[in-house]
């Protein structure tokens, strides 16, 4: 009987220690939220040549009920472009070899709860962004979670101004060797 009862004076000593130590594992977050934002919100792709050219600014925010940033959680990023028709895509993007395709991929150690990065989308097109949250030992538990984010990224407005500039071209040049050739065959 002296035995239990050290042991459970032991075990609850043992357990005011922990709490003590390590108050954030003391309540536990069931329900968590991560915000995932781009700055612009709809960014443009990759362009070499244009001094324009800017990487987006990624931002990433694991949250408790309460709005408050979850400290000291561990997060995996993916970054997966969706190919062509599937992601309301009415003309492929050109380089076939990125379509579909995982183009990031990261794990990180948030100490604050939020990661801030830059990042430059390769192609236009939507991209799903999937990130999976989990707790460490001396962050708030809670259960690992996952959430699956769209990003559309636009072209260029000189890329569309360009375009349609050729389709008109290309149309005149057609109208004109067609009104040539009808007047040489019924002239």
């Amino acid at each position: 009987m002296k035995i239990m009862k050290k042991l459970s004076s032991a075990l609850l000593l043992y357990t005011l220690a922990a709490i003590l130590l390590y108050p954030s594992n003391a309540v536990a977050v069931q329900n968590i939220d991560i915000d995932f934002t781009t700055i612009p919100e709809v960014p443009h792709n990759f362009q070499p040549f244009f001094e324009g050219n800017q990487p987006a600014k990624v931002v990433l925010e694991v949250r408790d009920a309460d709005g408050r940033l979850i400290k000291n959680v561990n997060v995996k990023i993916d970054i997966q472009h969706v190919k062509g028709f599937s992601s309301g895509q009415f003309l492929s993007t050109g380089f076939p070899y990125l379509e579909g395709k995982k183009v990031f991929s990261g794990e990180f150690f948030l100490k604050d709860g939020r990661l801030e990065f830059s990042y430059i989308f390769p192609i236009r097109g939507t991209y799903n962004v999937k990130i999976d949250a989990s707790a460490t030992e001396k962050a708030v538990l809670f259960e690992p979670t996952t959430k699956v984010f769209e990003v559309k990224v636009q072209e260029w407005g000189y890329q569309i101004r360009n375009a349609v500039i050729l389709v008109l071209l290309m149309l005149g040049l057609g109208l004109f060797i067609g009104r040539v050739y009808a007047r040489a065959k019924f002239g």
